[in-house]
């Protein structure tokens, strides 16, 4: 029965198929039976070679503790451990002298600013309304101590 059915599938693909299109006058229309498309050929080649890499990843890792050359070719163009280091370790100076600045300055305070209440009292100040003596040079003034 299976058997029966496959040839029966067989001869739909080959043969065309006649169908009305319903949107134009033409009655017939051709369709092929569709086969082995571009999309299956290429998956099937992606396959086939996907199975080659395979089998020869294998064969090259296995030859010995060498590295593998895809991994060869990514570490060619990668920084070197040692220069990694002395990255780290010149970062690791200068977030210590960010660390010891910022413990310097966390705890600062500005310097407090004594505001006079009325600033412009200088400026409406008379010069007759000056006490006496205090204007006096009282440098060379010697105290009797009697």
């Amino acid at each position: 029965m299976n058997r029966f059915a496959c040839t029966i599938n067989r001869r739909l693909l080959k043969t065309p198929t006649l169908k009305r299109g319903y949107a134009s006058d033409v009655e017939q229309t051709l369709i092929l039976g569709k086969a082995f498309g571009k999309l299956w050929r290429n998956v099937a080649l992606v396959a086939a070679a996907g199975v080659v890499w395979f089998k020869v990843d294998e064969h090259i890792t296995s030859s010995g503790e060498q590295k593998h050359p895809f991994t060869k070719w990514i570490e060619s163009g990668m920084t070197s451990s040692d220069e990694n280091d002395r990255v780290a370790a010149e970062t690791l100076v200068a977030a210590g002298k960010i660390a010891d600045y910022r413990l310097i300055t966390q705890d600062a305070q500005r310097a407090p600013i004594y505001r006079m209440r009325y600033p412009e009292s200088f400026e409406r100040a008379s010069p007759r309304a000056l006490s006496a003596g205090l204007h006096a040079d009282l440098s060379d003034l010697k105290v009797r101590s009697d």
